[in-house]
């Protein structure tokens, strides 16, 4: 299994982000399986939250938004 260790905004179930949150994720594209970019991070404030955030473009050309990512465990 492929999973890298990557920082994403967390969300209630509103959809309004409540912190920042490292987890492990499994590294392959939602849609099609294939590899995904290297994450690299960035800047991103939204809701009074200031802080970094992995962003990364696949190779196969999808978007794998956050919330399709297969968590395989909280990064602590």
């Amino acid at each position: 299994m492929n999973a890298k260790k990557v920082t994403i905004p967390d969300r209630d179930s509103n959809g309004f982000m409540i912190r920042f949150k490292e987890v492990n994720a499994l590294w392959e594209c939602p849609t099609c399986g294939g590899k995904m970019g290297n994450p690299q991070l960035t800047q991103h404030a939204e809701d009074g939250f200031f802080g970094q955030i992995h962003i990364w473009e696949n190779p196969c050309g999808h978007v794998a938004h956050y919330k399709n990512l297969q968590i395989v465990g909280d990064a602590k």
